[in-house]
C-alpha cells in the first residue's frame, strides 16, 4: 500500500506530470475518481477504453482539471485506503475534501463511506455540507434527515422531511416518530407533543400520504396515549386492510390497553395472512407471552429463529420462553447458542449461572458469574454470587470477592459497597459495617444510598443521633426523599416522644406516595402514639392488605389489643405467626401485651402451630 501511495504521489505532483502518464494508469485513476462524482466531471463513456490516446489525454485533461494536485492526492489515497480496508483514512480524507472543495460527489462518496462504517457524527457532517450544495436532492434530503434523526435533532429532521415530501420523494416519517417517541424525559416530551402537532399541520396539506398518520399513531402510543393511537391505526386499516405498520401500531396499543385478546386475534389473523412480516410475528409472539401462552409464543419464535439462525434477539427470547416453562435444559442450550454467537454474553453467563447453581454444580455457577461484565446483569451476578457463598457458609471468600469486584469495576463501587454492607448487617457485623460506611462515604459524601444504609446501621446500633444526622443529610440534599422522611418520622415515632415533628416528616411522605405500606404503616403508628386509634387502624389495615407483612401485623394487632378486641389481635398474630415463625417482632409484641396472661400468649402460639 505504501509503495501503491508513493507512486500515485509521484504521477499527481502537477498537472503536467499527471498528464505524462500511460492510458491504463488514467483509466485506473479515473476508476478511482468515479466514485467522487465531481459535479463537473462528466461520466466517463463507456467506450473511453477503446479512444485514441489524444481523446483519452482530453477526458483526463477534463477530470482533472478542476482539483489541486493535493486534493487528486487525498482522493486517490482515500479511494486505495477504501478498497485496503482503512475506512478511517477513507473517510478523513473524503470528509476533508469535502469541506475544501465543496464537490457535490466528494460530499457524498463521503456521507456513504461513513454511513458503511457506522461514523453517525461523520455521516451528520457530510450529509448537512451535500444536502446544502444540492438542497433538491432527494437522497441528499433523505441521508441528511436520518442522520438528524440518529443524532436526536427532531424539529431539523422534521423540516428536511418536508422538504422530502414537498419534491414528490417518500420521507420515513415513521423513524422519526419511532426515535423521538422513545426519547425519555421533559424535554423528549415537550418534543414529542410539538412534532404531534407539526404532524397534524402537515397533514392537512397532504392529506393522502398515510405515513404522516402512522408518524402520529407510533407517536401517540409511545406517549401512552394508546386510545388515540389505536383510533389513527384503525383509521389507516379502514383505508388500507393490509398495511402491516398500522397492524403493528393496533397490536401494541391493544397490548398496552390490556386487550390481549383482542391483540391476540387481531395479530393471529395478520401473521396468516402476511406469514413472512417477521416483525408482524416477533409482536404475536411477544403478546402471547404477555398473555402467559407460552408455548404459542415458543412456536411463533422457533419460525422466527429458522428464518434468522443468528438473531441474538429471537435466541434470548426462546431462552427465557423455555426457562420459564420450566424446560431447563432447553434453556440452557439456547443460553449457550448466545455465547457462540458471542452476543448477549453477560445475560447468558447470569442464566446459565442461575442454571447450574440450581443443579448444584457450584464450581460452574461461580465462573459463569464471575464471567458476567459491566451491563444491567453485573450486580444481579454479584447478589447471586454471594447469596450462593453465603449459603455455603463462605462469608470471608463472598466479602473477598466483593472487595475485588470494587476494584476491578469502580464505577460500581457504591452497589458494591452497598452489598458488603448488607452482608455484614446481616451478620450482625454492625461495628464492621459502620467503618465499611465510613470509608465509603469518604469517597462518595453525598451518596443517598450510602447515607441511607448507613442510618439503619445507626438504628440498629441505638444511635439515634447518628441515624437523624444522616436522614437529615439526605433531606437537604433531596428535601423530597420519601424513604427518608418516612424513615425519620417512623424512628421518632416509635423511638421518641416528638410525636408531632413524627406526625409532619411522615404525612410528607405520604403526599409524595400514598401506595407505600411502608408509609402507610408509619402513618398508622403515629396516628396510635397520638392516641388516634381508629385512625391508626385505618392506614394499618390499608398496610397489611397490601403487604401482610409481620411488622405491619405486630402493629395492628397492638392497636386492637389497645381497643380492647384482643380475640381479633391474637387472631391476627397466628395468621402472622404461621407465614413469619422466626419474627422477633411478633414475639416480642405479644409477650409485651399478653405475657402477664401466660394463658393467652400460649393459646396465640397454639393457633399458629
Amino acid at each position: 500500500m505504501i509503495r501503491m501511495i508513493a507512486r500515485a504521489e509521484y504521477f499527481i505532483n502537477g498537472a503536467e506530470v499527471f498528464r505524462k502518464c500511460s492510458k491504463p494508469l488514467i483509466l485506473v485513476f479515473v476508476a478511482f475518481l468515479a466514485g467522487c462524482a465531481s459535479q463537473n466531471v462528466q461520466q466517463v463513456d463507456s467506450n473511453a477504453a477503446s479512444s485514441t490516446d489524444g481523446q483519452s489525454q482530453a477526458r483526463a485533461d477534463e477530470l482533472v482539471t478542476p482539483f489541486e494536485a493535493e486534493t487528486l492526492y487525498d482522493l486517490l489515497v482515500a479511494e486505495v485506503g477504501g478498497q485496503r480496508q482503512r475506512y478511517d483514512l477513507a473517510l478523513g480524507n473524503y470528509l476533508k475534501q469535502a469541506h475544501k472543495t465543496r464537490d457535490i460527489g466528494v460530499a457524498q462518496r463521503a456521507y456513504q463511506v461513513a454511513v458503511y462504517v457506522g461514523a453517525r457524527q461523520a455521516a451528520l457532517d457530510a450529509s448537512l455540507l451535500w444536502v446544502e450544495l444540492q438542497p433538491e436532492n432527494l437522497d441528499a434530503l433523505h441521508g441528511s434527515a436520518l442522520e438528524l434523526v440518529y443524532a436526536g435533532q427532531y424539529d431539523r429532521a422534521f423540516a428536511q422531511m418536508s422538504q422530502q415530501l414537498s419534491l414528490g420523494g417518500s420521507p420515513a416519517f415513521d423513524v422519526l416518530a419511532s426515535a423521538a417517541g422513545n426519547a425519555q424525559g421533559k424535554v423528549a416530551k415537550d418534543s414529542q407533543l410539538e412534532l404531534i402537532r407539526q404532524f397534524d399541520k402537515l397533514s392537512q396539506a397532504y392529506p393522502d400520504y398515510r405515513v404522516l398518520k402512522l408518524g402520529k399513531a407510533i407517536l401517540l402510543q409511545q406517549s401512552g396515549e394508546f386510545e388515540s393511537a389505536l383510533a389513527l391505526a384503525n383509521e389507516l386499516l379502514r383505508q388500507d386492510r393490509g398495511f402491516v405498520p398500522a397492524m403493528m401500531v393496533k397490536g401494541r396499543a391493544l397490548n398496552k390497553l390490556k386487550r390481549d385478546a383482542e391483540a391476540e386475534v387481531m395479530l393471529a389473523e395478520a401473521v396468516q395472512r402476511h406469514p413472512d412480516k417477521n416483525r408482524l410475528r416477533l409482536l404475536y409472539g411477544r403478546v402471547l407471552v404477555h398473555a402467559g401462552k407460552l408455548d404459542l409464543a415458543k412456536k411463533q419464535f422457533e419460525i422466527l429463529l429458522e428464518r434468522a439462525p443468528g438473531e441474538s434477539d429471537i435466541v434470548l427470547s426462546l431462552a427465557l420462553i423455555t426457562l420459564e416453562n420450566g424446560l431447563e435444559q432447553e434453556a440452557g442450550r439456547y443460553f449457550e447458542q448466545l455465547l457462540a454467537l458471542g452476543e448477549r454474553n453477560n445475560t447468558a453467563h447470569y442464566y446459565l449461572g442461575r442454571l447450574s447453581e440450581k443443579q448444584q454444580k457450584y464450581s460452574s455457577a461461580k465462573e459463569h458469574y464471575l464471567s458476567v461484565g459491566p451491563g444491567k446483569e453485573f450486580m444481579a451476578a454479584q447478589v447471586a454470587l454471594t447469596q450462593m457463598l453465603v449459603e455455603q457458609n463462605k462469608l470471608e471468600e463472598a466479602l473477598t470477592h466483593i472487595g475485588e469486584a470494587r476494584n476491578r469495576h469502580p464505577a460500581r463501587m457504591e452497589s458494591l459497597f452497598l452489598l458488603e454492607g448488607e452482608l455484614l448487617v446481616n451478620d450482625r457485623q454492625l461495628g464492621k459495617a459502620l467503618i465499611l460506611f465510613e470509608r465509603a462515604l469518604k469517597t462518595n459524601p453525598e451518596s443517598v444510598n450510602l447515607l441511607y444504609s448507613r442510618a439503619m446501621v445507626y438504628e440498629k446500633l441505638d444511635d439515634l443521633k447518628g441515624l437523624e444526622k444522616d436522614l437529615r443529610s439526605i433531606l437537604e440534599f433531596d428535601p423530597d426523599n420519601a424513604a427518608a422522611l418516612n424513615a425519620l418520622g417512623y424512628t421518632l415515632a416509635d423511638r421518641t416522644d416528638r410525636f408531632k415533628e413524627a406526625e409532619a416528616l411522615i404525612l410528607q411522605a405520604y403526599d409524595l406516595n400514598s401506595e407505600d405500606p411502608a408509609i402507610l404503616d408509619s402513618m398508622g403508628w403515629v396516628q396510635f402514639r397520638l392516641g388516634n386509634l381508629d385512625q391508626a387502624e385505618k392506614y394499618l389495615r390499608m398496610a397489611y392488605s397490601q403487604f401482610p407483612d409481620a411488622e405491619i401485623a405486630a402493629h395492628l394487632g397492638e392497636v386492637l389489643w389497645v381497643k380492647g378486641e384482643k380475640d381479633a389481635a391474637r387472631s391476627l398474630w397466628a395468621e402472622a405467626l404461621k407465614k413469619s415463625p422466626d419474627s422477633q417482632i411478633l414475639k416480642d409484641t405479644m409477650g409485651r401485651l399478653s405475657g402477664a396472661d401466660s394463658k393467652s400468649q400460649a393459646e396465640t402460639l397454639s393457633t399458629a402451630q
